[in-house]
């Protein structure tokens, strides 16, 4: 199950920009903050348009309801979608999908039941009617889909700044640091943008345009950064890059395996890294030096 939930999705935007999602993922951009308020605007803007034609002829505290309720449903839906393709992944080759298609998978059924509500709580004031109401629904979802993954996602994944450190008391005439204080794995951090990273957290970064998707124990983030100054800072043991957009830790390498014609690296979680031809050499080396 982990495996399919960090198992990442392709999809291209209507203005045919390629962009990776997983469940996990996707659950974690709608705890934060950011998404909220995001959220909270599209929820606004559904009961100010008022496509059904609610207002005026349900109370408003039941249309505010209905909107939420429609708003969660889809949401869970989208998450549902992303998660079936990724299972489906599993099982086939990766393939990119159309985002249109995940939205109106996602749509379709949450604007029947929307719509049906509708009807029964308006006492059949407001009737029930799919076209050509989906169709707004559907330019509606693509919208702010669109401007969600290309201009909100990078900023709301960005990692917090880590807390302000108590300051240091004054050294004594002899050090009392234990050698679990000087062993402390979470010592090594390495900056992702403009922000320290605890390197032993990293599990394997992927460069997408100019930013990175990184992914670390039980969580991860998007950052503007180049994936050849992250890597300049690790070591040869902390991690191998076996292809130009990829850099993987060492820790949760498992070894090589086939994909059709083509090589990856296979991860502890399930995750299949490409490798490159030219590197090929270099990756099998490195994980006999590892064995």
């Amino acid at each position: 199950m982990e495996h399919i939930l960090r198992q990442n999705v392709a999809f291209f935007d209507p203005l045919g920009q390629r962009y990776e999602i997983s469940t996990a993922e996707y659950i974690s951009l709608l705890r934060g903050s950011g998404t909220q308020v995001y959220l909270l605007c599209a929820y606004g803007l559904l009961v100010a348009t008022d496509a059904p034609g609610m207002l005026g002829k349900i109370s408003l505290a039941v249309t505010l309801g209905l909107w939420a309720l429609v708003v969660v449903l889809f949401l869970v839906t989208h998450g549902l979608v992303i998660f079936a393709l990724a299972a489906l992944q599993q099982r086939t080759k990766r393939f990119t999908t159309p985002g249109f298609i995940a939205a109106l998978t996602a749509l379709t059924p949450t604007v029947l039941i929307g719509e049906w509500l509708t009807a029964v709580a308006s006492h059949g004031a407001v009737p029930f009617a799919i076209w050509p109401r989906i169709l707004f629904y559907f330019v509606i979802a693509e919208m702010f889909i669109l401007i969600y993954m290309r201009y909100v996602r990078p900023v709301v994944s960005q990692p917090q700044p880590p807390a302000q450190a108590e300051p240091e008391p004054e050294p004594a005439a002899a050090s009392t640091a234990t050698p679990e204080d000087e062993s402390d794995e979470d010592s090594r951090r390495i900056l992702i943008g403009a922000e320290p990273v605890p390197l032993a957290r990293l599990r394997h970064i992927q460069a997408r345009e100019h930013h990175v998707h990184v992914v670390l124990d039980r969580t991860t983030i998007t950052q503007r950064a180049r994936l050849s100054d992250i890597v300049a800072q690790t070591e040869p043991d902390d991690g191998i890059q076996p292809h130009r957009s990829w850099w993987v830790a060492a820790r949760v390498a498992r070894g090589l395996s086939r994909d059709g014609q083509k090589h990856v690296l296979k991860l502890d979680d399930g995750t299949s890294v490409p490798v490159a031809r030219s590197r090929l050499t270099e990756v099998r080396e490195w994980l006999d030096r590892r064995a």
